[in-house]
């Protein structure tokens, strides 16, 4: 696999070996200046709203106290002339980018834009019981339903010739590009026609992740995937969560995120986007400010900068964040206030499935895929009754609960993603 990596490929490899290191002092010398014991609540928000400053202030001191071998320093150096060879055709390039996506959304109507930031199993807008080819019916589907995405799932995969063929026909009915989305994780689990790999918590060092993931990523293009929910960026003990159990990288911050962030590398260099989850853990209910900070938060903070499209956001509360039991989900403090403005996440914010009993044990499904959107969530996925939701939302615009504006921001950020390979020569 490594003699047919391409260009971009090799450099973006050579790039996370490098700042392994760098990243891996990083995270240590943040810990370091981390608050001991903190109160939550209002206090809480106030105390995370610093946290952009401190790892700026961490970032310096790392630089100014490392001695970098000099091979890695020399390489560095290089790609650093590389890169600044490339910006003023990278500057054309995004603003090229940006033209298009506007120019897109001036021609799409409001129905359109609300449909786009829906992600739904194909059974939801075709009525199918198990959907396994894509033919009229889907057709029809998708054009009267020109959702954001499709989400596939075991059921409805029976080979690798008529997942490809399903997938394939379902993209050439759609109107507008569309993700066409599975979860693959690494380990021994063979759905989907995949080789069994090793498990994320027997994946060590980066050249392993790549060569996982690598496997996986080429496999999924090869169907027409585009777009795959993982890796787990949570840690987890021993002893934890059973559900998580084999699923993470383990339970240290500081050897999980740059295993994370290769994964990611790897899924995103076969241009499928891929998902990190589920933010900020489905145990952050059970951590303190401190322990997140110490957590999860470092693992998404490197994977981050390291360009990941997008992150889903689970379904279980934070109230240490949020002060209250809404899910996360459904909370703008963790969507906006930390994903967004703490941690500098510009992407995809993606919901977990609101046809989660979470959800709607307290939510209907128009409720709910308004809550999502209120709270800065861009893509809304599975709700209980797609029907309900789209309309649901459609109804907020026209009495004002959500503006148009809104809309529009959550379906440029979509298709910033959707389109970002557009340009590649």
């Amino acid at each position: 696999m490594k003699d047919e990596l391409t260009n971009r490929q090799k450099r973006r490899r050579r790039r996370i070996r490098n700042q392994v290191l760098a990243y891996s002092i990083l995270i240590i010398v943040v810990v370091l200046v981390l608050i001991v014991g903190y109160v939550g609540g209002k206090e809480a928000i106030r105390y995370i709203k610093n946290y952009n400053a401190r790892v700026n202030q961490a970032i310096e001191e790392a630089e100014s106290s490392v001695d970098i071998d000099p091979v890695v320093e020399s390489e560095t150096v290089q790609m650093q002339e590389n890169i600044d060879s490339d910006v003023g055709q990278a500057e054309v390039e995004e603003n090229s980018l940006d033209k298009l996506i506007v120019s897109l959304m001036n021609d799409m109507t409001l129905e359109e834009m609300v449909a786009g930031m829906f992600l739904v199993s194909p059974e939801s807008i075709t009525g199918v019981g198990i959907a396994v080819q894509a033919s009229d019916g889907t057709k029809t589907a998708i054009m009267e339903n020109p959702v954001g995405g499709l989400i596939y799932s075991t059921k409805n995969f029976k080979s690798e010739e008529q997942f490809t063929e399903m997938l394939t026909n379902t993209r050439s009915y759609a109107k507008y590009p569309i993700f066409t989305a599975v979860t693959v994780e690494c380990g021994s689990n063979t759905t989907f026609g995949m080789e069994a790999t090793p498990k994320a918590s027997e994946l060590t060092d980066v050249d392993s992740v790549w060569a996982a993931y690598g496997s996986i990523a080429g496999k999924l293009a090869s169907y027409g995937v585009n777009m795959n929910m993982a890796p787990v960026a949570e840690i987890v003990s021993e002893d934890g969560n059973t559900s998580l159990q084999g699923r993470t990288f383990g339970s240290d911050a500081t050897v999980a995120a740059p295993l994370v962030s290769t994964s990611v590398v790897a899924i995103q260099d076969a241009e499928i986007s891929a998902v990190l989850q589920k933010f900020p853990g489905i145990n952050s209910d059970t951590k303190s400010l401190e322990e997140l900070q110490n957590s999860e938060f470092v693992i998404y903070d490197m994977a981050i900068q390291h360009g990941v499209d997008c992150i889903m956001v689970t379904n279980a509360k934070a109230s240490v964040l949020t002060g209250d039991d809404t899910p996360s989900s459904l909370s703008s403090v963790v969507i906006n206030d930390v994903l967004r403005n703490t941690l500098g996440f510009q992407g995809v914010v993606i919901t977990d499935y609101l046809n989660d009993s979470a959800i709607t044990e307290k939510y209907n499904s128009a409720q709910a895929a308004v809550a999502a959107i209120q709270a800065g969530a861009d893509l809304i996925v599975e709700p209980k009754n797609y029907k309900e939701a789209y309309e649901g939302v459609l109804s907020a615009i026209a009495d004002g609960t959500i503006t148009e504006e809104r809309i529009r921001e959550s379906i440029y950020r979509i298709y910033r993603v959707k389109y970002k390979h557009v340009l590649d020569t």
